[in-house]
């Protein structure tokens, strides 16, 4: 089952870059998706890294090399898996700053870096003859807000640092489409395999809200993380298997989340909060 998969996620970590592409390309699988972490690449103010292990644009080349496209998800608010979703540190020296917003004190900046890695990777979009076929607008903003003129801003920074030779989409659970969704543009859904019925659930929720769009799965989520010092996650293989095998009789696409990564580097790790406490993965 797992061979006809169309997309993956794998983070650009150059090392175990042309290894892990193959094995993804053996596999079946024709496209790799990736994040690009603000903070790793901007550690001061207008001073940029896209050295050595930095080099995203080397790291998208190569899967072209190895036959494979790529979804790009630069942000700048990428996971709760990574330390402050990717933002630079930096940006807390002014305590008044309001992130994920339109407050101009964070669109600055954000701006600035889009703009930036525009200068690397949109040369490299599937309409300049790279393997870049889509780019992701934000992330699971619907799970936070719903500032739809904030995620037109973050639109609008994407387009006029030239990603405009790929296909922009955004991407939310199923129920927070609505909120996190510009009506412009497709929708991928994220989702997991654990539970019967999870995937049929997901894309009846999908076509509810867009009956006609997109049917892609962004994230199919193989498994879960750990939190420091918590129980194991665990997630059920037999249900896993029979969701992805049900939306590839469908047709449609899924991103298998993930097919290799999942490690914290260094001190890089995210966190999780319910109000009250923090937990870090």
């Amino acid at each position: 089952m797992l061979s006809r998969a169309r997309y993956t996620i794998l983070g650009f970590r150059k090392p175990t870059g042309e290894p892990r592409l193959r094995m993804a390309k053996a596999m079946g699988l024709n496209t790799i998706t990736t994040y690009v972490f603000w903070n790793e690449h901007e550690p001061k103010p207008g001073v940029y890294d896209f050295s050595g292990n930095n080099d995203v644009a080397e790291f998208v080349r190569e899967a072209q090399q190895e036959g494979l496209y790529v979804i790009l998800r630069p942000g700048p608010y990428v996971c709760a898996e990574w330390e402050w979703g990717g933002y630079p540190s930096w940006l807390l020296k002014d305590h008044s700053i309001v992130v994920r917003s339109s407050d101009p004190k964070f669109i600055g900046p954000a701006t600035q870096w889009i703009t930036r890695l525009g200068q690397e990777l949109a040369p490299l979009q599937i309409g300049n003859g790279g393997p870049i076929i889509l780019t992701q607008v934000e992330n699971e903003y619907g799970s936070y807000g719903k500032d739809h003129a904030y995620m037109e801003q973050m639109r609008k920074a994407l387009v006029d640092a030239g990603f405009t030779k790929s296909q922009l989409y955004t991407a939310d659970g199923p129920e927070e489409v609505p909120d996190g969704s510009l009506p412009e543009l497709p929708v991928g859904i994220n989702f997991g395999g654990d539970g019967v019925g999870s995937a049929q659930n997901s894309f009846a929720t999908l076509k509810k809200f867009r009956p006609d769009g997109l049917l892609f799965n962004s994230e199919y989520w193989a498994g879960w993380f750990d939190h420091w010092g918590g129980k194991h996650a665990d997630t059920s293989t037999k249900d896993q298997a029979t969701n992805l095998d049900w939306i590839l009789r469908q047709g449609y696409s899924v991103s298998i989340y993930m097919f290799h990564g999942g490690t914290s580097f260094g001190w890089m790790n995210g966190a999780n909060i319910d109000g009250e406490s923090m937990s870090r993965m």
